[in-house]
This record gives structure tokens, C-alpha cells and sequence, in this order.
């Protein structure tokens, strides 16, 4: 019964993260204040710019409801929020199995939290917002130093995370005639891939890096990506660094 109502519990929690992550993808990429009515504008229509009621921001029931429409104006919502809502819950759902509530299931839902805004950004805009992948970095080094109980290990990761990231530029950006989008979406990835180090210990971050490589050389072999319209690989990055923080291999 206690369990139960734990998963209850994250669950609610992240509904409610989950609701908050689809307000800083949709406004970050924007440039538009993040932080409501006191700060910003209110949750808003893109299309006909009216102010969504209160009823109508409840997490995940609000889709019931609306149907993933305007009541206004009948535009459909972008389904990348409900996603993000989605992918939210569930993550801090599994942050909860993983790690109960505690010190690290603060962490690993932010850390979560973070990644599925970076995700959905990458969706929609092709770009990694500074502020969210800032966002991450710093709950990404503020783990690592705790783990490490000091930041020598945490120096010598970012040392090779630096390595790394460097050649992967060389590689995927130099070699493939521009293959992403922009330069600056090359050098979100290239930023990333450095946040991961921090993220992960060394062994698993040189098999993070095996798994982003294969997995874009493979996208390359079997020519998916689409040079002129330049798609989004965020997923190559994130999906693999949630995997490996939340449920990592032996190795």
C-alpha cells in the first residue's frame, strides 16, 4: 500500500514538473519569460493568443477535456507538450522505483526534467536553449560532486568529456558537409556531449559516447537523416544519457 502510493505520489509530482517543462520548451526556444503571470504572459493559444483557463492547465486531463484542442480558436496543441507532460510522469515514475524518495530521487527527476525540455526543444526548434542545458549541467555537476565526495574525479571526467567532444566535432560536423542543421546546433551537441561526462563516471561515459557514434553512423549508412532538411538528433544524445543514469549496464 505504501508503495502504491508512491507511484501515486511521483506521479503527481511529475504531472505537475511535467506541466511546468512544456511552458519552458515552448518559450525558452521564444526567448519569452518563463515564470507566469508575475514575471510573463500567461499560458497562452499560439494561434488566436487567448489566455488558457486555469481548468484547462491541469497536467495529462486537460487533453481529456480539449481533446488537444483550443476551445477558442479549435487549432490542435502541439502534441510535443503532451509528451513532455508524458514523458515527465513516467520518468519520475521510474526515478521513484529506482531510487525511492530521497536526496537522489530530487536529483536524477530534475536531471530528468532537464533532458526532456532539451528534447523537445531539439524537437521543435533544432536547438538546445543555454538555459536549460545550463540547467542540466550544473544538477549533472552538483550529482557528480556529491558521488565523488570532492572534484578531482569530477576535473579529470570534464578533462576527457573535452577530448571527446572534440572529436566528435572533427567528425560529425567537418567530415559530413553539414550535416545538422546549424553550426550552432553542432556546438549544442558538442556541449552535451561534455555535460554527459559530467553526468556519468568514465566507463560509462566512453560507452555513452560508443552508443551515440554507432547510433549516428548507422543513421548515416542507411542515409535517414535528410541533408536538406536538416533534421534534429537530440534524441541520439538524451535518450542514451537517461538510460544510463537511471538503469546503467554492468561493465
Amino acid at each position: 500500500m505504501e508503495h502504491l502510493f508512491g507511484l501515486i505520489l511521483s506521479a503527481t509530482f511529475g504531472a505537475i514538473f511535467g506541466s511546468y517543462a512544456t511552458l519552458f520548451a515552448y518559450r525558452l526556444p521564444l526567448g519569452e519569460s518563463c515564470f507566469g503571470r508575475y514575471f510573463g504572459p500567461k499560458s497562452r493559444c499560439p494561434q488566436c493568443n487567448t489566455t488558457i483557463k486555469t481548468c484547462d492547465l491541469i497536467p495529462l486531463i486537460n487533453w481529456l477535456f480539449t481533446l488537444g484542442r483550443c476551445r477558442n480558436c479549435q487549432s490542435k496543441i502541439p502534441r510535443t507538450h503532451f509528451f513532455v507532460e508524458v514523458a515527465t510522469t513516467v520518468l519520475f515514475i521510474l526515478c521513484y522505483i529506482k531510487f525511492s524518495f530521497g536526496e537522489k530521487f530530487i536529483i536524477y527527476s530534475l536531471l530528468s526534467v532537464g533532458l526532456i525540455v532539451l528534447l523537445a526543444c531539439d524537437f521543435t526548434h533544432k536547438i538546445f536553449p543555454h538555459a536549460a542545458l545550463n540547467f542540466v549541467f550544473i544538477i549533472a555537476l552538483v550529482n557528480r560532486v556529491l558521488q565523488d565526495v570532492g572534484i578531482i574525479g569530477t576535473i579529470f571526467s570534464a578533462t576527457i568529456g573535452a577530448i571527446f567532444a572534440t572529436s566528435f566535432y572533427q567528425i560529425f560536423y567537418k567530415k559530413t558537409s553539414g550535416l545538422f542543421a546549424s553550426q550552432k546546433q553542432s556546438f549544442d551537441y558538442t556541449k552535451f556531449i561534455l555535460v554527459a561526462a559530467i553526468a556519468l563516471q568514465q566507463s560509462l561515459f566512453l560507452f555513452y559516447f560508443f552508443c551515440v557514434m554507432m547510433i549516428l553512423t548507422m543513421l548515416l549508412l542507411f542515409k535517414i537523416p535528410d541533408k536538406k532538411q536538416r533534421n534534429n538528433f537530440g534524441y541520439v544524445f538524451i535518450v542514451p544519457l537517461l538510460w544510463l543514469i537511471l538503469y546503467p549496464p554492468v561493465l
